[in-house]
């Protein structure tokens, strides 16, 4: 009993010795959503494919088998439609798949090797080479035929082609860049990204709706290009397109980044609760006219201040948009800055309940297609639950609101302002008592000093 205890702790102990650290790096393995962020209720269904699954993670699942068959007839219409030879394809991915291998999370692989998973495949590298092959040409298929509008080249209804764009920007559910550099038709890389580009740009007639299309901005323009690493997968650089700062706001970063030293030393507590406060603060509210979050600025007055937002569309896709980025930002092997975190910390510490939902609205800041207004206040309320997000993103703005709202003599004209000309006729009012006054005045002023004399 004594020897057996004893062999127990000595595995234990090596156990110890052979713990590994999580290698933080700018390109994450594709991996499941962690454990402490899907065990929340109310998340879980944002994560899984509703159709089609794409790489190893949700595959042979059964409520996914006519997405296997679609996958099937799209891979062949790619492979057709490129001219190019189905054998001579598998095998650039057969040739690197121990390279690829290593773009997969270790307990992704392991699952996918487990004797019921590998079915027909006599080993994990052939039933994976083979998973990518059919998954990697359906995909460039489907962006295709996204980019241009052509639901019916893959031969789905469009509600179908909707869920599959949406089932394709799943964390869990995408393909290694260097599959899709593999698959792609040409040895022209660059024409690769642009058409991974182009599938996100949001033509002006397209008539049906994916997830994210709306929600940012994902046009992307050529003038507004920045030097970036070729994505790790689809959903990155989606998160990429989304982080490209507009070119105005470029040009005023330098005069932003100037103050940064002076508020890092001040940092104060913040003394708004939501758009409402800063409504009694006298600041107004104004689009950036992009959809973009890096486009959050603040513009001090004395007798008006105006804090600029950039334009947020909201609709049934918009909880699952955000809940996969944040999830992308918080892998463990994921060295960044928490941008889309900070952003839904940012837009959740002013949206409070339906009245600042109905502000934004207003003021043309705030679009969307649910039944009200508390659904909208309840989905940011809900998306930012145990959010990390950066502070000093949006540090400067925080400071510049909370040195406006402090200020005690913006405040009493604020108030005044609120009091007395809330409304058209209350400055009607003050217009006649003010005329009054200055012709009492006037008429005063000739009675002591007559004109004559």
């Amino acid at each position: 009993m004594m020897a057996s205890h004893t062999t127990t702790l000595e595995q234990k102990f090596k156990e110890l010795e052979n713990a590994k650290e999580t290698p933080r790096q700018s390109r994450p393995k594709i991996q499941r959503v962690p454990e402490h962020i899907r065990n929340r209720e109310k998340f879980k269904d944002h994560y899984v494919p509703k159709l089609v699954s794409i790489g190893p993670i949700h595959h042979g699942k059964p409520n996914l088998k006519l997405g296997e068959k679609f996958k099937l007839v799209w891979a062949k219409q790619y492979i057709k439609n490129a001219n190019l030879n189905t054998q001579n394809l598998h095998k650039k991915i057969a040739d690197n798949i121990l390279d690829l291998k290593g773009f997969f999370a270790d307990d992704v692989l392991a699952l996918t090797s487990t004797k019921e998973s590998l079915e027909d495949f006599t080993s994990l590298d052939e039933k994976l080479s083979w998973m990518l092959f059919v998954d990697g040409c359906s995909l460039l298929h489907i962006l295709e035929s996204a980019a241009s509008i052509q639901p019916e080249a893959l031969n789905i209804k469009v509600d179908q082609l909707v869920v599959t764009m949406n089932d394709a920007l799943l964390l869990e559910n995408q393909l290694p860049y260097l599959v899709l550099k593999l698959l792609w038709k040409t040895e022209d890389e660059t024409e690769l990204i642009y058409a991974l580009k182009e599938y996100f740009a949001t033509p002006q007639n397209r008539t049906w709706r994916t997830r994210g299309d709306f929600v940012f901005d994902l046009n992307y323009k050529k003038e507004e290009e920045e030097e970036q690493d070729l994505p790790v997968h689809l959903l990155d650089l989606q998160r990429k397109i989304i982080l490209t700062k507009s070119s105005s706001k470029t040009k005023g970063e330098k005069a932003v980044n100037k103050g940064e030293k002076a508020v890092n030393k001040n940092q104060e507590t913040m003394t708004y609760r939501n758009i409402q406060d800063l409504r009694a603060g006298r600041i107004k509210l104004k689009s950036s006219e992009t959809r973009r979050p890096t486009d959050i600025d603040f513009f001090d007055g004395w007798f008006v201040a105006k804090l600029i937002l950039p334009e947020i569309v909201v609709d049934e896709t918009t909880t699952a948009t955000f809940l996969n980025l944040i999830a992308y930002e918080m892998c463990p092997d994921f060295e960044n800055d928490y941008e889309i975190c900070s952003f839904v910390a940012f837009m959740d510490s002013l949206i409070d309940n339906p009245e600042d939902v109905r502000e934004l609205r207003s003021n043309r800041i705030l679009h969307h297609c649910l039944c009200s207004d508390e659904e909208v206040a309840n989905i940011f309320n809900l998306i930012s639950q145990n959010l990390v997000d950066n502070t000093k993103i949006y540090l400067e703005v925080r400071n510049r609101i909370h040195k406006h709202c402090v200020n005690k003599y913006k405040t009493w004209i604020a108030q005044g302002i609120n009091t007395y000309f809330n409304n058209p006729w209350a400055f009607i009012a003050f217009l006649a008592a003010f005329m009054v006054l200055t012709l009492t005045f006037v008429q005063t002023w000739f009675e002591i000093y007559p004109a004559n004399k």
